[in-house]
């Protein structure tokens, strides 16, 4: 497991032991070869001041959300993914999502992220003229993790960049409540 991507089986492993944290509702049955799927739960609208403002959680009661045309919009996920040092988490885009005329933004988590109930945002944009929508438990996006542990004769450490970043996301108001996840649950 020398800097490989994990399958399955290692994902679910380590999600046992309690190494990776995916919650709150971690089932191995929606495993696939190499990812776990993430699902929406709330739909953000970015304003003019670039403030963020809810427009949408997905409930049981609210099941179908409405992207209006040619709109860019941030949705956190329902699942919170908490990582170690040296275990690294990618996101692909969903492919049910070209059959929707969505594109998905998004990057990487490693640690420390997840440490501080961080949630996991994408951007979504409706290309298409005319409304479209996703629905409670739509897979949006998928996680890869890479495990570079059996890395030790070269630790990595995080770079300036990354902790200023990582700093300046904790306190700006820009980002909305992405590091309150308790606001919302």
């Amino acid at each position: 497991m020398i800097g490989n991507i994990l399958n399955n089986r290692q994902i679910d492993e380590l999600v046992k032991e309690g190494i990776i944290s995916i919650s709150p509702n971690y089932e191995s049955s929606k495993l696939q070869i190499a990812q776990y799927p993430l699902t929406p739960l709330i739909v953000w609208q970015i304003n003019e001041d670039h403030t963020l403002k809810e427009v949408f959680k997905f409930t049981e009661q609210n099941t179908v959300f409405v992207l209006q045309p040619l709109t860019y919009y941030l949705i956190d996920t329902s699942e919170d993914v908490k990582l170690p040092f040296a275990i690294v988490g990618r996101f692909i885009t969903s492919s049910n999502l070209i059959e929707l005329g969505l594109t998905l933004t998004s990057g990487k988590i490693e640690y420390p992220y997840g440490q501080n109930k961080e949630k996991i945002r994408f951007g979504i944009f409706n290309c298409l003229n005319t409304p479209t929508s996703i629905k409670l438990g739509d897979r949006i996006a998928y996680i890869q993790f890479f495990d570079l542990r059996g890395m030790n004769n070269f630790d990595y450490k995080l770079t300036e960049y990354d902790k200023n970043i990582y700093s300046e996301r904790i306190y700006q108001d820009w980002d909305g409540p992405n590091y309150e996840r308790d606001n919302h649950e």
